[in-house]
Order: C-alpha cells, then sequence, then structure tokens
C-alpha cells in the first residue's frame, strides 16, 4: 500500500490518494512494481502521481514511507499542527514515517530524491534541507521502533541480508556530495546494479527505451563491460573492478555495496550521486520482464502495458548466412548453478536424437559433453558469443545471459529453456522467432538454489522432455531456413 495527501496550504483542504503496487493491470490507482527499485524512486513516483489527479491548488505532498503500509487516514491524523514547512514525521528512533514536502519538488528536478535513505530521518531530512533551501523538522509520533526488518517488511521490501542499510549509505555518500559540491544540482547520477552478465544486459536495454531517463551512468562489473558496450545502451559505462556477485550468498548485497564503494574511490563518489539497485521486491509475483522493472528504476513511470518488453512490436529476425545442411544448432545448458541448468540426462537424449536428425551441434562451457559427439566451446566474451551466434542457424538456451543476448540482443530463432524460473520475467517479446518451453508444475517459481525443495536432487525436474525440444527446432529450422530433417 502506498499512501499520499495533497494539501491546500491555503484552504487547508486535504486530498486522499491511495495506490498499490501493480500485479499486471494499468490502472490509476496501481504502481507498476519494480524488483531493482528502491522505496526512495516510489516515493517520487507518487509525487508524480500526485501531481497528475491533485487539485492545482494543492501545494504540499504528503506520501507515506512506502517501507510501511500505511493508509491515507494515517497520514491525515498525523498532520495536527503542521505548518506547510517541510517535515519528516518519525518514529522515536528517528526511523521515517511519512514525508511532508512542497510540491514543487516533484515538478523540477525530481531525481534530486533519488538518494533519500527513508530508512534515517536525520539524514533525509539534512538532504531535503539541501533540496529546498528550507529547514526540515522532524516530528516524532508516538509509534515504537518500525525498522526491525528481519526478511522482509511488511510491505514487501526484502531484506534477508540486512541489504536495507545500503539506502542509509547512499543517502550519505549524496549528503557529503551536497556538502561539498556547490554545484551539486548538475552531477550525474549513476545506477548501481553492476552484479551479473543478465543484470548488466537487462539494465542498458531498458536505458534505451525509459521516458524520462533519470540516470546518467551504468555502474557494472569489468568483466562485463564489453555486454554493455553491445547493445547501445545510453547510459555511460562505468567498470567497477570486482569480480562479480557471489551466488551463493558468501557476500551479502549491503557487503558488495560498501566494497564497490571503497573501490570505486573518493574521487567518483564526490563527482556523481549512487543510486542502490539490486532485488529489493519478489520480482516473480508479475508478469513483467526484468527489463521493465529496470525501466521504472531508471526513471520510466511504466504506467501503459504498450511501455512494456510484451507490448512492443516484434523485432526483426536475424538468420545465419550460411548452407542449411547441415543445420547448426548452439546450445547453452548452464543457468549458474545446477538446478536452473537443463538435466544431464534429458541433454544426451536430445542430442542422440538431433544428431540422428543430421544436425551439427555446439555447446557453450560443457566439456564434459565432448563425448556426445558435440563440439564443446567457449564464450569468454560477448564478441565470442556473438561470433559463436553468428555461426549457428538455431539457439538454444537455459535462463542466462548468452539466451537472452541471442535473442534480445542478436534477433536469432530461439528456444528457452525454463524449469525453476519463469519465462515472463527473462525471456523476450513472443514471435514466432521465439519458443519459451517450461514445465506446468506448481513449484515454478522455487528461487532455490541448493536443489529441488519438493522431490530432492540437484536436477529441475520441471524441464520440458526432449522430444518437445527438438520438435520445436525442427519445426523453427523449416519454417525459417526450408531444413527438411533427414
Amino acid at each position: 500500500m502506498l499512501a499520499g495527501l495533497a494539501v491546500s496550504s491555503a484552504s487547508k483542504q486535504i486530498q486522499q490518494f491511495s495506490f498499490r503496487f501493480s500485479a499486471g493491470a494499468f490502472r490509476d490507482d496501481e504502481i507498476f512494481e519494480s524488483a531493482t527499485s528502491t522505496p526512495s524512486r516510489y516515493i517520487l513516483e507518487v509525487g508524480r502521481r500526485l501531481c497528475r489527479f491533485a487539485s492545482a491548488q494543492a501545494d504540499c505532498f504528503v506520501i507515506g514511507n512506502p517501507l510501511l503500509p500505511l493508509s491515507p487516514a494515517q497520514l491525515s491524523n498525523w498532520l495536527e499542527g503542521w505548518t506547510g514547512s517541510p517535515t519528516i514525521l518519525a518514529d522515536q528512533s528517528d526511523f521515517p514515517v511519512a514525508y511532508l514536502l512542497p510540491r514543487r519538488l516533484f515538478e523540477g528536478e525530481d531525481r534530486l530524491l533519488l538518494p533519500l535513505s527513508t530508512v534515517d530521518a536525520k539524514i533525509d531530512s539534512r538532504l531535503i534541507g539541501f533540496l529546498t533551501g528550507e529547514t526540515v523538522e522532524r516530528k516524532a509520533l508516538d509509534l515504537d521502533k518500525l525498522d526491525a526488518f528481519p526478511g522482509m517488511s511488511a510491505n514487501g521490501w526484502l531484506n534477508p541480508d540486512n541489504r536495507l542499510r545500503a539506502l542509509r549509505l547512499q543517502a550519505k555518500l549524496a549528503l557529503e556530495v551536497m556538502e561539498k559540491r556547490p554545484d551539486w544540482r548538475r552531477l550525474p547520477f549513476a545506477v548501481f546494479h553492476p552484479y551479473h552478465a543478465g543484470d548488466a544486459l537487462f539494465v542498458a536495454l531498458a536505458s534505451k527505451r525509459a521516458d524520462p531517463l533519470l540516470f546518467d551512468k551504468q555502474i557494472v562489473c569489468s568483466a562485463f563491460a564489453d555486454v554493455v558496450g553491445s547493445c547501445s545502451s545510453r547510459l555511460t559505462s562505468v567498470e567497477l573492478c570486482l569480480p562479480p556477485m557471489a551466488r551463493d550468498g558468501s557476500i551479502s548485497k549491503y557487503r558488495y555495496f560498501v566494497n564497490a564503494v571503497e573501490k570505486l574511490g573518493n574521487e567518483f563518489t564526490s563527482e556523481n550521486f549512487v543510486v542502490f539497485a539490486r532485488l529489493l521486491r519478489m520480482h516473480h509475483y508479475t508478469p513483467f520482464h526484468l527489463i521493465d522493472h529496470a525501466k521504472f528504476t531508471l526513471g520510466d513511470p511504466m504506467d501503459a502495458f504498450e511501455k512494456t518488453v510484451y507490448g512492443q512490436p516484434p523485432a526483426s529476425v536475424s538468420l545465419c548466412s550460411l548452407p542449411v545442411k547441415p543445420l547448426r544448432i548452439l546450445f547453452h545448458l548452464n543457468g549458474g548453478w545446477p538446478l536452473k541448468s537443463y538435466p544431464l540426462e534429458q541433454t544426451q537424449v536430445l542430442f542422440k536424437v538431433l544428431k540422428g536428425l543430421g544436425c551439427e551441434l555446439t555447446v557453450i562451457g560443457r566439456a564434459d559433453l565432448a563425448g556426445e559427439g558435440v563440439r564443446s566451446v567457449s564464450a569468454g566474451n560477448t564478441a565470442a558469443l556473438r561470433a559463436l551466434i553468428d555461426s549457428h542457424h538455431l539457439f538454444v538456451g537455459a535462463d542466462s545471459y548468452p539466451l537472452h543476448f541471442s535473442k534480445l540482443v542478436m534477433g536469432r530463432p530461439t528456444v528457452a529453456l525454463f524449469g525453476s524460473t519463469k519465462p515472463c520475467n527473462h525471456d523476450a517479446p513472443r514471435g514466432r522467432d521465439y519458443r519459451a518451453l517450461v514445465g506446468h508444475l506448481p513449484c515454478n517459481t522455487c528461487l532455490s538454489k541448493q536443489g529441488c525443495p519438493m522431490f530432492g536432487g540437484e536436477a529441475c525436474v520441471n524441464y520440458v522432455k526432449p522430444q518437445t525440444i527438438v520438435s520445436e527446432l525442427i519445426e523453427m529450422a523449416f519454417e525459417y531456413y526450408g531444413f527438411s530433417a533427414a
């Protein structure tokens, strides 16, 4: 629940507004749910909605902390004695409960609200003081401590590894910039979302479509800098010379952010506003692609289906120019951990059948499959991956970066394999050149990285059978290349 009030300081008239996170619709009272956006991004978005729907006489907005499930009635009850000056309502431990702000903050450089912590009223009051040029009051409410989120806040924000501490750090960094730089209003904004190749790709692709685009730079692991460079991102790439974040949870999101800030150095953090982004909400509750999640993070209101990946017209198809016989199929079957990878026994059956049909098979990063009569290759960078895709007619991949690159960047006819993750969050626009195959078990999405939570073992039993994959591949090969199986 996201609550807001529009207040006229002259007439004392109050308009109440209640919004909710959208589960798939685009109604006026729903705001797009983005797994990668900070609570401050939702303060900005609620403010935009109030600008849109409130009366022209309303010159003050009251916005509840998005971390908390607040109602407009609660906000109204806390307004007694308010003079109209910028104020933060807080609990007894100085945790922000609501922000009382002038409307003008949302009608100019509203991106300057993005560094707000939403967890520390003292820091946020100083930040808002710089934005408004006024002293910001902190008013304590008779409420117990609210900021103890063990795994998730009452309004659905993830905090299993105390990652919300990163929000306080981003606010501290912004405050240091404002205190030291008289030109702080003109400094660029950098989105911190550097973790894996797929993250880098989705943010870069989102930057090409976000309107407005609130950021100027994208902080990305140096190992994936070529990913951003491959797709004409509108964001300047800032290379972070740290290893990609481990997938096993051995380092928390917050600790990785701290390490990154130290690695980027004072010169960078004193010349840029750095805004944290990572999984802060559950991404699989809605039917939207992670590119759409990133678009909202970058500033797009995402208030119409036409703005989503699936609302876009079909992209052009890129075909291999090599002779169709033999039909060359490129595979990438590793999803990052065993449960997300296509099972070995089914892979062996799949390869045996396709080879019997006269296909030439190449698999990325699986030397253990060389004995199955397929060629095993490596693709250590994006240029190598591009060359491999260029030399094959079709691509087959588990949910991972090579799959996304094949379809979203290169447009190659692609078959995507999903077992433990949902296609709608990770795949590509529907089209004849793209088939997303997934089983029908209710455990999808399970989110497990430590084996199957239902049946045991390391392999996911929700992947489709090899026969289904063969059928889709042969049909696609005939449609696009006129290939007829031997």
